[in-house]
């Protein structure tokens, strides 16, 4: 009776000992030297257009007249350009935007010499609207 005592005592403290076992979930490994460096977000600068209130319902037709459905994905006017960024999927914030309408950059050309900063403004704050970026 004392050795079936005994075996279920220890089987217990086995199982007990089992369950904790892998409770702390999958771990990686943290590196202890980091070799390199994290590439740091790209800030635009402050272009005149930031410090603008851009009208969105303005934007919107600022984008189509301009061309930017040529270019871009916008699903708030059914454009489906692949040469630009998915703006649906990227959601600039209004920085980004009226920096990269003022500036350009990549494939896209600068639009302060055909747009002003107000009509760059409401661009911007039509396409953050649309996409739920931050403003």
């Amino acid at each position: 009776m004392r050795a079936g005592i005994l075996i279920l005592f220890t089987s217990a403290l086995l199982l007990l000992v089992a369950a904790g076992c892998g409770s702390q979930g999958v771990v990686s490994p943290t590196p202890s030297k980091v070799v390199g460096s994290l590439p740091k977000p790209v800030l635009l600068p402050v272009e005149p257009a930031f410090k603008l209130k851009g009208d969105p319902t303005a934007g919107k037709a600022i984008f189509l007249k301009a061309g930017c459905v040529g270019c871009h994905t916008l699903a708030a006017v059914h454009a489906t350009g692949t040469v630009g960024p998915n703006l649906d999927q990227v959601k600039p914030d209004y920085r980004t935007a009226t920096g990269r309408v003022t500036l350009g950059g990549g494939a896209m050309p600068s639009f302060k010499s055909q747009l002003s900063s107000q009509q760059i403004a409401d661009v911007a704050s039509f396409v953050v609207k649309a996409t739920g970026g931050t403003p």
